[in-house]
């Protein structure tokens, strides 16, 4: 049982040696992280969410025939993954730590739905954490550098700087 656990272990340690040898180094950008400003709240986006899912609830409402439907669950869709990107920013701009990832794969999903990436970086107490976010063809490709914000509390919880919605963070 012991040996099973200690090459379980070994096994875990050498697929984070195996990340870390991956992080690239990137001096600009740490430059560019260290002055980074505190993070503003998009209040456009904040409060059209909310008002485009009481024109959907409205035409619910007031809509007859089965297309009333469309509407309801089309709302609910939009509120629901709103509030979970919402909830994880709030997590992450309450108490955050600032670090350089380094995107280890690359996955576009096709021509018109954009791409996902997979990124790792180095926390604060200098272990190596991995991420994930999909987002437009356009996101960096593998083995390019980009600015990762996590909670400091626990690093998991992470997004790179330019796949924020509802926080901007003004030079």
């Amino acid at each position: 049982m012991r040996i099973s656990n200690l090459s379980e272990v070994l096994a875990v340690e050498t697929i984070i040696g195996r990340y870390r040898n991956l992080l690239a180094k990137d001096d600009a950008l740490e430059e560019r992280l260290k002055r980074l400003s505190s993070p503003v709240p998009r209040r456009a986006l904040i409060c059209g969410i909310p008002c485009l899912c009481a024109v959907l609830v409205y035409f619910f409402v007031f809509e007859r025939g089965l297309s009333r439907f469309f509407y309801l669950i089309f709302a609910a869709a939009i509120l629901w993954d709103c509030l979970l990107r919402f909830r994880r920013e709030y997590a992450i701009v309450g108490h955050y730590g600032k670090a350089v990832g380094t995107v280890s794969a690359h996955h576009r999903m096709g021509p018109r739905r954009g791409a996902r990436i997979k990124h790792s970086f180095l926390s604060a107490d200098d272990k190596v954490h991995i991420g994930g976010v999909g987002g437009t063809a356009f996101l960096p490709k593998e083995g390019q550098t980009l600015a990762v914000l996590y909670k400091l509390e626990d690093p998991t919880i992470n997004l790179p700087l330019a796949s924020f919605w509802f926080y901007r963070f003004p030079r």
